[in-house]
């Protein structure tokens, strides 16, 4: 198993190289913007290699509290409690709002994967509503007639950094029927509106810190509310949820140097190679082969190891800068947009987004062919989502808007 894991890592290591030198030949760029891992620097890669020095540290539940305290401050929410995924905080709370099998809840029809996963693990039965096209959210005129007597919850969501265009009216709606609201800010952590950071008007909200997301500790996620008696239920949740196996975090420490000297080191575009080589046995995929096909896996349920959350801690230090600075990138796309024709994302009055990326409908052909990007932009871009279940596309009906962004939603880094 291990002389094959190294063959595949030493094979995508000479195709990798075989790549910069076809770009090196045609005059592009070596280095781009980084899609994963942005907010990783050198100071997290000193706190990982000090913890793997010293095993001791990975045992201090004062550091654990401390980061579901400070993010709970900085988010603007009573309680935080961190998990070891945005996917395994939403199981959390369908467990704080007493979910139970039989049970409907409403999903948008453009989602990823591991969203309906949690609920079908619980047999709770999924109704899917379509999505608007201004912010990618759940389309607050077709949700209404998606509610049944069956219907318990709603999940909305603010995807790539952006508020939801039809925020408040979908609480409305949903306190007008007595139904919860699970708000799914994993890619709008620290995003506003009216003044308050997303995930504090529903009434629990999950955040991850996945490599791909705002801020990471590789893997990770966080669950925050207002509503003690909620707040409650989570914590017998909590309680009974095992830490990953130390052969696990071990290995996520050590994708922190992975993916530093991956995506953000100077010289990462061979770097990176080097570094996957020696350490390639030690990559932990975020989402398993089990998930894609609707297997829950046996490591999932975990809360967060003490080890993970000072690197939680210190990333969380630094994403409001690094906020900041996805919305001077955004920008410049804006431009691009009113220069080449696109619409821009929309901005809601009241709000202001942290742009995780910067979405844009083009034509099918080229999010099917990424490469003009790279030639004309000298960047990579993005394609979430590949399916309605990104990465897997299944036969949603009645959701014309999500289809289309399907085929024609592609998003732009914004990172340097």
């Amino acid at each position: 198993m291990e002389i094959q894991q190294g063959l595949r890592n030493f094979a995508r290591c000479c195709y990798h190289a075989a790549r910069n030198a076809i770009r090196y030949l045609r005059g592009y760029p070596l280095r781009t913007p980084p899609l994963s891992s942005v907010t990783i620097d050198l100071d997290d890669v000193d706190i990982a290699k000090k913890l793997l020095r010293d095993r001791s540290l990975w045992d201090n539940q004062q550091i654990l509290e401390e980061y579901q305290d400070k993010f709970a401050a900085w988010n603007g929410s009573r309680f935080a409690f961190a998990f070891m995924g945005g996917r395994v905080a939403l199981s959390a709370a369908i467990h704080a709002l007493g979910l139970k099998p039989g049970d409907e809840v409403i999903l948008p029809g453009y989602t990823c994967i591991v969203v309906p996963n949690a609920f079908n693990f619980e047999g709770i039965r999924i109704v899917h509503s379509d999505i608007e096209l201004d912010t990618y959210g759940l389309d607050a005129s077709a949700l209404e007639a998606k509610i049944s007597s069956a219907t318990k919850a709603i999940l909305l969501h603010h995807l790539y950094g952006l508020v939801c265009r039809d925020y408040e009216q979908i609480i409305k709606i949903a306190r007008r029927h007595g139904l919860y609201v699970i708000e799914d800010c994993a890619q709008s952590t620290g995003a506003i509106y009216k003044g308050k950071k997303v995930g504090n008007l529903g009434d629990v909200a999950i955040y991850s810190s996945e490599q791909s997301k705002v801020f990471t500790t590789i893997q990770g996620g966080m669950l925050c509310t207002n509503d003690e008696t909620i707040a409650s239920r989570v914590a017998d949740y909590y309680e009974g949820a095992p830490y990953p196996s130390t052969e696990r975090t071990e290995n996520l420490l050590w994708n922190i140097l992975i993916n530093y000297y991956a995506f953000k080191a100077p010289g990462q575009w061979w770097k990176g190679d080097v570094m996957q080589l020696i350490l390639g046995s030690k990559i932990q995929i975020s989402t398993t082969d089990e998930e894609l096909r609707g297997i829950k896996p046996k490591h999932y349920g975990c809360k967060m190891p003490p080890a993970l959350a000072y690197v939680g801690l210190n990333q969380l230090k630094k994403i409001d800068f690094y906020n900041e600075e996805r919305r001077r990138i955004a920008a410049k796309w804006d431009m691009w947009c009113e220069d080449n024709g696109y619409r821009k994302p929309l901005v809601i009055e009241n709000s202001k987004p942290i742009y995780l990326r910067y979405p844009v409908l083009v034509e099918p052909e080229k999010k099917s062919d990424t490469r003009w990007a790279l030639r004309e932009l000298g960047v990579e871009i993005g394609r979430w989502f590949l399916g309605n279940y990104h990465p897997i596309n299944v036969d949603i009906p009645d959701c014309p808007n999500a289809d289309r962004a399907v085929r024609c939603c592609i998003n732009f880094p914004t990172a340097r």
